[in-house]
C-alpha cells in the first residue's frame, strides 16, 4: 500500500505533465547550414588554376563548398593561366585562353590559386588568396542586388553557331554607362591534375580529374560589349550575339553560358550582376 500511495502522485503529476503540453508539431528545430539569399546578390568567384598547380584541388574544392553554401548565389568560373597551366609531355591538356592570359597580367595575378571575386578590391587588391575567398564573397552579399538578367542561349550543331539572347533590368542607377560580358565554360573536362593534399584526391596527381567551369572564351571580346550608354532603371535592356565554334575539342552538351554586366566607372570594369545558363543543343 505505501508503494501505491507514492507511485499514484507521481503518476497523477506525470499525466498532467503530458496533458498541459503543446504538441510540437515537425520540424522540431531549424539549424541554419547556409545563408540566407533572400534580396541576396550574385555573385561571380573567378578562380586562377592550372593543371600543375598541386594546391589548386583543394582550393577549387573550397570554391565549390562556397557556391553550396550560398546556395547557387555564388557562380565560379575556372581560368587556366601562369605557367602551371603550360602544357607539357605529362601534362599534355592545354586549358589555356587569350583572354585568361591577358585578365591575369591586367589585375597581377602573378601564381595561383588565386580569384577575382566580381571583380572588385578587396584589402587594397583584386587578386583574392583562397583562405580569404569566403571574406570577400560575404563583403560583395552585403552589397544591394543592382541587376537582374535573364538569358537564353543555344548551339547549333549544323552551323556550330551559339546564340544568345539576353535582358537585363538595372535595380539602381550607375552614374555612367554598362558593359555586358558573354563568356563560354564547359564542364566535365578529363584530364591530369597535380595534388598535394589528400582532403581533395590522390597525390601525386588526380588522374582521371573532371576540370568544371573552365573558362574557353569569351563571345564578345576580352572586356565584353557597352551594353548601354545610360542606365536607366525604368526600361528592359536586351543584347543579341553569335559566336561560331572553331575547335574540335570542345562538348557542346557540357557547355553553359555566364553573362556579367559590368561598372566602366569603376577602375577594373567591377561586376554589378552575373547569370549562369545551360547552352542547349539542337540535334543534325
Amino acid at each position: 500500500m505505501k508503494i501505491f500511495r507514492v507511485l499514484l502522485p507521481v503518476l497523477l503529476v506525470c499525466g498532467w505533465i503530458l496533458t498541459s503540453c503543446d504538441k510540437l508539431d515537425p520540424p522540431y528545430a531549424a539549424v541554419k547550414t547556409q545563408f540566407d539569399t533572400t534580396n541576396k546578390p550574385f555573385i561571380l568567384l573567378e578562380e586562377y588554376t592550372g593543371h600543375k598547380c598541386n594546391n589548386c584541388p583543394l582550393a577549387t574544392k573550397k570554391a565549390h563548398s562556397l557556391a553550396e553554401y550560398y546556395m547557387g548565389r555564388v557562380i565560379i568560373m575556372e581560368v587556366h593561366a601562369t605557367n602551371l597551366a603550360d602544357p607539357d609531355p605529362k601534362y599534355t591538356l592545354d586549358l589555356r585562353t587569350t583572354e585568361g592570359s591577358q585578365w591575369c597580367t591586367d589585375f597581377g595575378i602573378g601564381y595561383v590559386p588565386r580569384a577575382l571575386v566580381n571583380r572588385s578590391l578587396f584589402g587594397g587588391s583584386y587578386p583574392v588568396n583562397s583562405d580569404q575567398w569566403a571574406t570577400a564573397i560575404q563583403s560583395q552579399m552585403l552589397l544591394p542586388v543592382k541587376t537582374s538578367i535573364r538569358a537564353q542561349a543555344s548551339y547549333n550543331a549544323d552551323s556550330k553557331e551559339i546564340t544568345a539572347n539576353i535582358t537585363v533590368l538595372f535595380k539602381r542607377k550607375l552614374s555612367a554607362d554598362a558593359g555586358i560580358n558573354l563568356y563560354i565554360v564547359e564542364d566535365s573536362i578529363v584530364g591530369l591534375q597535380s595534388n598535394k593534399d589528400t582532403a581533395a584526391g590522390p597525390t601525386p596527381e588526380i588522374n582521371p580529374y573532371y576540370f568544371n567551369e573552365t573558362f574557353r572564351a569569351s563571345m564578345n571580346g576580352t572586356y565584353g560589349d557597352q551594353l548601354t550608354t545610360t542606365v536607366d532603371t525604368a526600361k528592359t535592356y536586351t543584347y543579341t550575339k553569335k559566336y561560331t565554334i572553331s575547335s574540335t575539342d570542345w562538348v557542346p552538351a557540357q557547355l553553359y553560358l555566364i553573362t556579367t554586366i559590368t561598372d566602366p566607372a569603376t577602375p577594373r570594369g567591377e561586376i554589378i550582376g552575373v547569370n549562369k545558363i545551360r547552352i542547349s543543343s539542337s540535334a543534325r
